[in-house]
């Protein structure tokens, strides 16, 4: 039982020697310290696996080690942007610019949205036939009137709120976003930005009251079409008033994910754009939302077997 246990400790406390020695200086992605301290990472957490697998070391204890490793190896990774509205200022350290609609810091230090939201119209058609003409007339008369009514109260309304940030974006990343909504309908998207003169390459969208019909889905822009990339076959509803996270991923192997609350959505292999991006936007839709914190940094790599 020692001799089989040695090994884990005996790389633990190497790892924590070495951080000791080298965690006060800053370690680029070239640096040879960050990759001995990447490989002294992967070593111990292949480790950590190998002792579960032989039952030499408790779970508890071994379940505090991989959580170790993953703070870890979270500080490792390049932060490309970083944002809690802790200052109550979205508008310097990083700087946000509104592009259409309000926005605000509330007093919980959320970045808060809201714009009015109409119910979308049905898809689904009734298995009764109108067969009465008049009735028929009448219906499409009522329908003409609602819909010139809805775009009158609707044309001195704001349709979307738009709200963005310039930061340079590995063409890997993890945007990971704490999202607070408390709308009926409506819809938020999560933008990438790229190119010289930013404009969006990819996004993911949340429809509120999520169905079959409305389901979250990634979306990839260019030369101003659009495409669906994949779709959600799960609904989770999040417009409840608490704070949900939302993960969006793509790894160096080129795997897209999207995570609700840690609850895998959306998994799909997307590489067609694979320079840097330019910055982050947020569009509401349609609804009530409140964010913060936003961080996006580098994803973890994938070791090739």
């Amino acid at each position: 039982m020692k001799n089989s246990r040695f090994p884990l400790w005996l790389l633990f406390v190497l790892f924590f020697g070495y951080v000791s020695l080298a965690w006060g200086q800053p370690l680029d992605t070239s640096d040879p310290n960050r990759e001995a301290l990447e490989g002294l990472l992967e070593e111990l957490d292949q480790k950590i696996d190998d002792a579960d697998k032989r039952m030499v070391a408790h779970p508890t204890f071994l379940d505090e080690l991989r959580a170790l490793v993953e703070r870890y190896e979270e500080t490792l990774r390049e932060i490309f942007l970083m944002e809690d509205f802790s200052d109550g200022d979205y508008t310097q350290d990083p700087t946000w610019v509104v592009e259409s609609g309000n926005f605000r810091i509330t007093g919980s230090r959320k970045l808060r949205s809201s714009v009015p939201a109409q119910r979308p119209a049905s898809t689904t058609t009734s298995s009764s036939q109108e067969t009465d003409a008049v009735g028929v007339i009448l219906k499409g008369i009522l329908e003409m009137a609602e819909q010139q009514g809805q775009q009158k109260s609707s044309s001195t309304e704001t349709r979307e709120a738009v709200i963005y940030t310039l930061a340079r974006i590995g063409p890997f990343f993890e945007v990971d976003i704490n999202l607070i909504s408390n709308s009926q309908w409506g819809a938020f998207e999560i933008v990438l930005l790229g190119g010289e003169a930013p404009t969006p390459r990819y996004r993911i969208t949340y429809h509120v009251a999520p169905s079959s019909e409305r389901p979250i889905e990634i979306i990839r822009e260019r030369e101003g079409r659009s495409y669906i990339i994949d779709s959600a076959t799960q609904y989770p509803v999040i417009d409840d008033g608490k704070p949900h996270r939302i993960q969006w991923i793509r790894n160096d192997q080129g795997r897209m994910q999207v995570l609700v609350d840690g609850e895998e959505v959306i998994d799909t292999i997307e590489l067609s754009y694979r320079d840097d991006f330019a910055g982050l936007a947020l569009v509401n839709r349609g609804g009530e939302y409140k964010l913060g914190p936003i961080k996006v940094s580098g994803a973890t790599r994938v070791e090739q077997n």
